[in-house]
């Protein structure tokens, strides 16, 4: 009984400290780190940016918060869609998923995966614009494959309009 308070009372203890999530500094340390594994042909242009992408790592997560209609586009809840079987059931593309669920209820329970497909079409057309609007793409997607927040194996390969 001893033994069962005492990692009762070193859980509850242990569970406030900042160790235990990512943190704001986390996500600017993993895009420092990300840079060096990038392709020969990529990591000189991003390396040169290196500190804009550490300063600048949080901002989608700030817009979460500051911009209304932002926070759905960050998450999906996959068991409103079905669990377990939702990989098979949701449809992969934005007109299909509209038509199946609505577009009141895609919003209510997360639209990652439709939406990373759009973002990627707008990182695509950035990257030769700019580096502040191709960076800021590359968080959202980046940001989204974080663990609970969405299956990789449902990314769709048509932009939200199709």
């Amino acid at each position: 009984m001893k033994k069962d308070i005492f990692f009762l009372v070193l859980l509850i203890c242990l569970g406030d400290q900042p160790g235990f999530g990512w943190g704001f500094w986390a996500h600017g340390r993993i895009n420092r780190l990300a840079v060096f594994s990038l392709p020969p042909e990529m990591i000189k242009f991003y390396k040169r940016h290196i500190g804009y992408l550490e300063e600048n790592a949080v901002n989608p997560d700030r817009r979460r918060y500051a911009v209304e209609g932002e926070a759905p586009r960050h998450y999906i809840d996959l068991e409103e869609y079905g669990g377990d079987t939702a990989l098979k059931s949701i449809p992969r593309f934005w007109k299909q998923a509209v038509e199946k669920y609505s577009e009141d209820s895609l919003e209510a329970y997360g639209l990652v995966p439709w939406h990373i497909n759009f973002i990627k079409g707008q990182l695509t057309e950035a990257l030769s614009s700019g580096m502040q609007t191709a960076f800021s793409g590359f968080r959202r997607i980046w940001g989204t494959t974080s663990p609970m927040r969405m299956c990789p194996c449902i990314l769709p390969t048509t932009t939200m309009d199709n």
